[in-house]
């Protein structure tokens, strides 16, 4: 940064007068360009009126293994069978909650049954795909403040190798080998090692993260399980007796053999279905069941923000900044939720990414609507105050409904083409297996998509958005930055090296 500097130094120093009123003129004539309105006229555009009214549909059949319902999805998959397990309900202490995503990453690394983690290894890449274990979050759909938390062991193979995949996992969930320490170890010194690139690439996650952290317990969650509250457990973790890691991991590895909170997704073809649930049943035969009498379902926590949050973390040797700003909304359900989903598109690409991407010069920036929060963001960015006062100018722009009915009209079939996104064969029926909306609740997002007009996109910026509801700032920057923020009363932390 210095070198940059100085560089910059000596280059004024050679401008003349003349050079530096050219220098001006052309930023003038850039910044014109930039705030003209553009012709889109020319450019071919797909029409509202040629959008499907209903929303795309993979019917799956439900079936039931050993107590355990499961989902089947039978179509072209060429041939491969996709698994997936998930552990829902778990109602963990926080402590459980943080050692959670280490316990996910681990399990499926490590040795088991009577094979070393080496073996292991060998046998999955010679028996299978993609073999992982993942935490897995879900907010109710139709209630504030309310979710599932559990696991997902997801894992495919070839025909051939199906009897193989499923008793990899019996193994890995019957006799997991927590008792390689330098394994583990090993597997700890790597998420360390890269947690500072991570966070370099991955800022806008970690700021947006932070920020719905808040302002709901399942934002908080998020941080306690993926943010930077985790990265800094891991750190601690790897500093700690690993003796105390192992008895936390094997604590948590028994309430994941609990088959009342299982349930099961296969995607395969047709002659391949009888094949996946005669493995399915010899995987939960192998398991040792330890039922639980808690009834668990839905969770949830008191908020515990009572006033908006403004915080600066200064990370170590980072040399641009990542903005993001959290509002409470509503849940995915909600009859406003298409409409806020509205708002994030026509603010991302008619006002934040002019202002911010093209004018601020940061490398992205948008809005969205997700997990009961809408949130505005800047990735890579060299301002941060500046920024932060382009959030403000965006929402009043939308809540004088500066935006065209064009504008809105390219946001509604922005928003159905994702939703339309094709999906991979075996992938079809996944967003309604692990929580997302069903078929009545996707038509009635769909239609509300579809039937929203500018006033009311307008009234949900008012409505949400304004300075009195309840929002998290969260700035990530270079320690130069922390007196400025300190001095604007801005809450401080850090992650150092």
């Amino acid at each position: 940064s210095s070198g940059i500097n100085a560089e910059y130094g000596e280059a004024t120093e050679k401008l003349t007068d003349t050079d530096k009123a050219g220098l001006q003129e052309r930023a003038q004539r850039l910044r014109a360009q930039q705030d003209a309105a553009q012709d889109v006229s020319c450019l071919p555009c797909i029409q509202l009126g040629d959008v499907p009214a209903e929303p795309l549909h993979y019917p799956v059949e439900v079936t039931n293994v050993q107590g355990v319902p499961v989902q089947v999805y039978t179509g072209p998959t060429n041939g491969i069978s996709y698994l997936r397990l998930l552990i829902s309900e778990l109602d963990l202490a926080d402590e459980q909650e943080s050692v959670l995503p280490v316990y996910t990453s681990v399990l499926s690394e490590i040795g088991a049954g009577g094979k070393t983690y080496q073996q292991c290894d060998l046998e999955k890449l010679l028996r299978t795909g993609t073999f992982s274990c993942s935490t897995h979050t879900v907010s109710e759909n139709t209630r504030m403040d309310q979710y599932q938390l559990g696991s997902i062991l997801s894992s495919y193979s070839l025909p051939e190798n199906v009897p193989y995949m499923y008793r990899i996992w019996q193994e890995l969930l019957a006799e997991p080998h927590f008792g390689e320490t330098d394994r583990i170890k090993a597997l700890l010194d790597s998420k360390v090692a890269g947690q500072k690139d991570r966070i370099s690439s991955g800022g806008i996650q970690y700021a947006l993260t932070r920020s719905r952290s808040h302002i709901s317990p399942l934002g908080e969650l998020g941080e306690q399980l993926s943010g930077l509250k985790q990265a800094k457990t891991v750190r601690g973790y790897h500093a700690a007796d690993i003796q105390e890691l192992v008895s936390e991991l094997a604590g948590t590895h028994v309430l994941h053999t609990d088959r009342s909170r299982f349930s099961v997704a296969i995607n395969t073809t047709p002659d391949q279905v009888d094949e996946n649930l005669e493995a399915l049943s010899q995987l939960l035969g192998g398991i040792p069941d330890r039922v639980s009498s808690k009834e668990y379902g839905a969770l949830r926590r008191d908020i515990v923000a009572v006033e908006s949050v403004n915080e600066f973390i200064e990370v170590s040797n980072l040399g641009v900044n990542f903005c993001a700003r959290s509002y409470r909304a509503v849940p995915a359900a909600h009859p406003d939720a298409p409409k806020l989903a509205l708002l994030a598109s026509v603010m991302s690409s008619k006002f934040l990414h002019k202002e911010i991407r093209e004018k601020g010069g940061a490398y992205g920036s948008g809005a969205m609507m997700n997990q009961q929060a809408f949130s505005m963001f800047s990735g890579r960015d060299p301002n941060n105050f500046a920024t932060l006062a382009t959030f403000d100018r965006a929402i009043e722009w939308a809540r004088t409904c500066s935006f065209t009915q064009q504008h809105l009209d390219e946001a509604k079939i922005s928003v159905i083409g994702k939703l339309d996104a094709p999906v991979a064969p075996g992938s079809r029926g996944m967003s309604e297996f692990l929580g997302g909306l069903n078929l009545e609740q996707r038509q009635a997002y769909r239609t509300g998509i579809l039937n929203t007009t500018r006033e009311e996109v307008g009234a949900m910026a008012e409505r949400y958005l304004s300075s009195e509801q309840l929002h998290g700032n969260v700035v990530l920057g270079a320690e130069t930055e922390t007196s400025a923020f300190r001095d604007q009363g801005y809450l401080i932390d850090s992650f150092g090296q």
